[in-house]
């Protein structure tokens, strides 16, 4: 049977059987999946004559024997190193990179380490800090000293304070940062009339000079 050729024999016959075929008469189709050929896992198909084998993802061949190299195709992202393995790649990550692909930017701003109020902006294996005022270094933790270089004006004495100065101001001056002459020729208390009672009144830096009236004298005129 199946293609199997006869020969007389003294009392029958015998035949030779086509290949994939067994048994006296050539009736029975050998199990070629038995024992199973492929490898790795893959799945075998039993043919007339031959099998089929059905290959798990990363192994290829006719007996599933040919490991595929992954890391061909270069699936390691930003700047990952791939290392083949058996049926599958892993990908040593740089720094700053994560996932099976190293396609994941690992966010350093979580948890935030701008301290003092810095706000922090991601970066690729980093962050930078944009700090509050008064406050520096690449977290925000170093007090700046505002007052290099001084900031207060005419002669005013800095401090340092936690986000900004306080300035102690010459006399004749005043603000915040020393920057406003004191006009001495108002007097305070008294709906801001001139010092100089019967003169004309020039501000000076920390003082005033009268020019006075005729008839009289005096460091105010009123004498």
């Amino acid at each position: 049977q199946n293609g199997g050729s006869c020969e007389d024999d003294p009392g029958g016959v015998v035949c030779t059987c086509a290949a994939g075929w067994d048994g006296a008469l050539c009736g029975t189709n050998i199990d070629e999946c038995s024992p199973n050929p492929c490898e790795h896992g893959g799945i075998c198909s039993d043919l007339v004559g031959g099998f089929g084998c059905a290959c798990v993802p990363g192994f290829e061949g006719p007996t599933c024997g040919v490991d595929i190299d992954e890391c061909a195709a270069g699936p390691c992202e930003n700047g990952g190193v791939c290392t083949d393995l058996p049926g599958g790649f892993v990908c040593a990550c740089l720094a700053g990179f994560d996932g099976e692909t190293c396609a994941a930017n690992i966010d350093d701003c979580d948890p935030n380490p701008c301290q003092n109020g810095g706000t922090c902006s991601d970066l690729a294996n980093g962050f930078t800090c944009d700090c509050s005022t008064g406050w520096g270094g690449n977290d925000c933790s170093i007090n700046a000293d505002d007052c290099d270089p001084n900031p207060c004006q005419n002669g005013g004495s800095c401090a340092d304070a936690a986000g900004g100065v306080e300035c102690t101001c010459a006399s004749g001056w005043a603000g915040a940062t020393c920057g406003e002459n004191i006009d001495e020729c108002v007097t305070e208390g008294q709906g801001g009339a001139s010092v100089c009672v019967h003169g004309a009144c020039t501000d000076l830096v920390d003082g005033f000079e009268c020019a006075c009236e005729d008839g009289w004298e005096g460091m105010v005129c009123d004498q």
